[in-house]
């Protein structure tokens, strides 16, 4: 970096579009990996676009199976460079030659790598260079993706130019058949095609050649069901590949029904579990430490995916599960069922597939996409609310999204601040205040926040801090926002109905003409009338202007006086 930052050590890894370095961070002194743009590819407006984009991009992309972007800048003679942290291990393309893993040991490695391409995907980033050189496998054994240098948003393949939407990039062994006719082309199924040719090389030590020779045929342990799997994703027409990377992990972890687990983390999970055993078959660990864990379970009868939440000490959140599970709403995560013996508390709900809505919180989401999400998350509370629930936690890590981007609410009742750091600040919440629906308001004022905003609020002298973003957003939603956020719960809407009527006027006023917060004023400084209302007003000022005409001419026709005509028009326009 320019600035002298950072200090460069030795060359760790070179590739045709960028060199990386170990280096050290000199004000905090740690490791970290710097990646900087190869000096032949500086003068390629495209290639230094979407490469100052990638760190833009992983630094929103915040899950433990993706490398993490800490800064970018350029170098002293402008080339781009981004720091990401520095991971001590080897490629997948090292372990893959070195030939030593168990197949268990290598669907394990699999699976991790599918949640973290899944995840980039529900955010809408394609990675289109999948391949074991992009994916480090540390010292613990964790599967990491990096160089997403070429991704980009879905929403690029209508913005480019023409000059990079013909820009070919990728690999060429892993690349898809569409990847060759430029990135505009490319799409999820791209990348679900280069991760069967992962797959396939992984499990077999080989690359898949035409003709295609049978997993099953190479290595003894592989299933026909997983075979069919890496077929399909090795299809030469999209469509027919897999719809989702989250699908071709749990197609996986059907076929394993939890092999790849190692025996310390399948016996932790049968602790306070035995009684479900022979109606649940886990697949996977979501979660394991010292709180409690949540794991995902298929149920043996239907195949349905389940998930099954562990919590060990206190049980904070059993009176709103039982009371919940009897109860149904679209927008509450189902409950099935409650257990609370030997100090363990489980709760058995519906497996959501879509994520939170933490993840999604990368960049401010537009009003159009706000309303309708704020108003689902409104009505699973406000239900909650009538049936005596109060959440008390609310956060948007706890309101999981379906795969269409439904809400629903989960962890009512529940003390889940295990995932917050003790010296961490909760900004979702007041502090000090005990659990009621006021409380619950305020959590839904700052989730609303957040969502709008990309950043959660703040406060200063007891008042939030208008940013910039915000003070873009429409006038009347900010004074919604403000109110929410109120320290004085008797400031706040004493209901969430309350909220949900002002957001409703909001979608109304969306479904003519978006209203944006102006400057505009008349005489008196205030903000002048939206023209969306102008619009909605006109046939009003229309009808009385004529019935003004009429009267006036009604006058002259008794009175002859052409002056009171004059009168009576400038009372109506001054």
């Amino acid at each position: 970096m320019a600035d002298g930052r950072y200090q460069y050590l030795e060359v760790i890894g070179e590739g045709g579009m960028a060199t990386v370095y170990r280096g050290v961070q000199n004000s905090l002194n740690r490791q970290v990996a710097i990646k900087v743009l190869s000096a032949d590819l500086s003068d390629n407006p495209s290639i230094i676009k979407r490469f100052k984009r990638e760190s833009l991009i992983i630094a929103g992309l915040n899950h433990p199976n993706i490398i993490h972007v800490i800064d970018k800048g350029t170098t002293s003679s402008g080339r781009p460079v981004f720091i990401m942290e520095f991971v001590e291990g080897q490629t997948l393309s090292d372990v893959i030659y070195q030939n030593s893993l168990s197949f268990n040991r290598k669907i394990d490695l699999l699976i991790q790598v599918c949640k973290g391409l899944a995840y980039a995907h529900k955010l809408g980033v394609i990675h289109r260079d999948i391949k074991p050189a992009n994916i480090l496998v540390d010292n613990e054994g964790n599967a990491r993706l990096l160089d997403f240098g070429i991704a980009s948003f879905f929403k690029d393949k209508q913005a480019g130019d023409e000059r990079e939407t013909k820009l070919v990039m990728g690999t060429e062994a892993y690349m898809a058949p569409e990847q060759q006719l430029g990135i505009s082309e490319t799409s999820e199924q791209s990348d679900i095609y280069s991760l069967g040719v992962v797959i396939y090389e992984l499990i077999s030590g080989q690359l898949p050649a035409k003709p295609l020779k049978s997993l099953t045929s190479l290595v003894p342990d592989v299933s026909e069901e997983l075979n069919a799997l890496v077929i399909q994703c090795l299809s030469q027409h999209r469509e027919d590949r897999p719809t989702s990377v989250e699908n071709v992990k749990n197609i996986i972890l059907r076929v394993m029904q939890g092999q790849h687990l190692g025996k310390a983390q399948q016996d932790r999970a049968g602790e306070g579990l035995a009684a479900i055993k022979k109606r649940f078959g886990l697949l996977d660990v979501i979660r394991d430490d010292n709180h409690g864990a949540v794991y995902l379970y298929e149920e043996k009868s239907s195949n349905n995916l389940l998930v099954i939440k562990k919590k060990v000490g206190p049980s904070s959140g059993l009176k709103e599960a039982k009371i919940l599970s009897q109860l149904k709403h679209p927008n509450i995560a189902n409950i099935h069922g409650t257990s609370n013996k030997e100090h363990v508390f489980i709760i058995v709900m519906e497996y959501i597939a879509g994520g939170t809505l933490q993840d999604r919180l990368i960049e401010p989401m537009p009003l159009a996409s706000f309303l309708p999400l704020a108003n689902q998350i409104c009505e699973g509370l406000a239900f909650a609310h009538r049936n005596r629930v109060i959440h008390g936690n609310l956060r948007p890590s706890n309101i999981l999204l379906t795969s269409s981007l439904q809400p629903r609410i989960s962890d009512f009742g529940l003390d889940e601040h295990y995932r917050i750091d003790a010296d961490k600040k909760n900004w979702y919440r007041p502090e000090g205040k005990e659990n009621n629906e006021l409380t619950d308001i305020f959590s839904l004022g700052a989730i609303f926040f957040h969502t709008l905003t990309g950043m959660p609020p703040e406060f200063k002298v007891g008042s939030l801090v208008k940013t910039k973003v915000f003070e873009t957003l429409d006038c009347d939603l900010q004074a919604l926002l403000v109110r929410m956020l109120d320290q004085d719960p008797l400031q706040r809407p004493q209901s969430v109905e309350s909220v949900q009527s002002e957001l409703y006027v909001l979608v109304e006023e969306q479904e003519t003409v978006v209203k944006p917060n102006s400057k505009r004023g008349g005489s008196d400084g205030n903000p002048a009338i939206d023209d969306e209302r102008s619009t909605r007003l006109w046939p009003i000022v229309v009808i009385t202007t004529i019935a003004v005409i009429s009267l006036s001419l009604n006058i002259v026709l008794l009175t002859g006086h052409d002056e009171v005509i004059i009168s009576v028009i400038d009372s109506f326009f001054n």
